[in-house]
């Protein structure tokens, strides 16, 4: 029998790229036991070809942002006639008028029948896994609309704008008011967790990401790798330059670096110039496109030394998926010297930071000069890491 229902929102989820996915399933995979698993993800989510945990029911509905006012209108009316059929309509027009008389973007019959047929118990939690303002207003209006709604929380990876009068403060502060919902929420790195606690005065936690552990051992010869997408504020644009350095400086190495299926703007020029390099350089691995989450696992496996090149403010104030499956995965992790949000997270000696290339460079020699000391180091972080999780106040929510 399943203890609880867990509903995990990802409202832009169409396809595998990116973190996103890729920590969906981790923590899919450790609340698997005992819980009833559902992804709500957008309705053009392509799961072709893709692992998906066995345990998992998923809910294709949330729709895609329609700009075609025509259609705008054709949905209300559609939604309209729905909420007559449902006996509902009062409580349709009576939030639609406190929402600015408005449907939210994520909104649709689909979203709603979701929901009301549901019968949640309060017991059962919504997690809205990588929160962004248009869930939170979602949120709010189905709670105009069905009697019972079960526990909330919001994950937040990013530093929540307040442009508009409809932003993410104030729907949560609407739900943080209403004293028939329970919500808690969670946020990745201190810096935006100390920014929303600040405009909304209410509690606000990091949470621990959840990834796969490994044992790692000294290679024979060392692997550097990039992985994941291949944008310019990760440091996609560095890489020629850091490359040849590294070899230049008579580094003997291999390198794998991963291009991403989506071509982000200015890195045609970058991609043909690692081609290049690579054509040149056997030592020098290139994959191409998506890869699933065990072939991600396998190839950080075959990796010894993680030089982020990030830029700091985006480490500051976004995070980084790649950073924790590092830590899991026992590797040493060059980090830019500005990132200082990471200084809480990063412990031990199991990292080197740099801000130049040749700094890089040389932290990459200074690591592999001495392996088995930083080893050691990410070895006593990861067991450290993996007591935290257990520890940690969104996986203690959630149990």
């Amino acid at each position: 029998m399943k203890n609880k229902k867990l509903v995990f929102i990802e409202s832009l989820l169409k396809n595998a790229g990116g973190h996103h996915m890729d920590n969906l399933i981790e923590t899919t995979l450790y609340f698997k036991k005992n819980n009833e698993i559902h992804w709500l993800v957008n309705e053009n989510f392509e799961n072709k070809n893709l692992y998906l945990p066995d345990n998992v029911i998923l809910d294709p509905y949330i729709p895609d942002e329609n700009k075609d006012f025509l259609k705008k209108i054709k949905n209300f009316f559609f939604l309209i006639f729905i909420f007559i059929q449902e006996k509902a309509l009062f409580k349709f027009i009576k939030i639609f008028c406190k929402n600015y008389f408005s449907i939210p973007k994520y909104f649709n019959h689909k979203v709603y029948s979701f929901f009301k047929n549901q019968n949640f118990k309060p017991e059962d939690i919504i997690i809205i896994h990588s929160c962004r303002p248009k869930d939170v207003e979602l949120i709010y209006f189905l709670s105009g609309l069905i009697k019972k709604m079960p526990k909330i929380i919001l994950r937040v990876l990013y530093p929540p704008k307040k442009k508009k009068l409809k932003n993410f403060y104030h729907y949560t502060q609407k739900l943080i008011n209403d004293k028939n919902i329970y919500i808690k929420i969670f946020s990745e790195v201190t810096t935006v967790k100390n920014y929303i606690k600040e405009r909304l005065n209410y509690d606000v936690k990091n949470f621990t990401h959840i990834f796969t552990f490994h044992n790692r051992i000294i290679p024979k010869k060392f692997t550097l790798g990039f992985l994941g997408e291949s944008r310019i504020d990760k440091g996609f644009d560095r890489l020629p330059n850091f490359i040849n350095t590294l070899y230049n400086n008579g580094i003997e190495c291999e390198f794998i670096i991963q291009f991403s299926k989506k071509n982000y703007t200015n890195t045609d020029r970058i991609r043909k110039q690692i081609l290049d390099i690579s054509k040149s350089n056997s030592d020098i691995k290139i994959i191409d496109g998506y890869i699933d989450f065990y072939e991600y696992r396998n190839l950080l496996k075959e990796i010894d030394i993680m030089p982020l090149l990030y830029d700091s403010d985006r480490l500051n104030f976004f995070g980084s998926g790649i950073i924790f499956s590092c830590i899991t995965n026992e590797i040493p992790m060059i980090i830019p010297s500005k990132a200082h949000s990471f200084n809480e997270y990063l412990v031990f000696n199991s990292f080197e930071k740099a801000n130049t290339d040749e700094e890089y460079v040389h932290s990459v020699k200074k690591i592999i000069s001495n392996y088995e000391f930083y080893l050691t180091e990410c070895k006593k972080f990861s067991s450290l890491y993996k007591k935290s999780i257990i520890d940690d106040p969104l996986v203690r929510e959630i149990n």
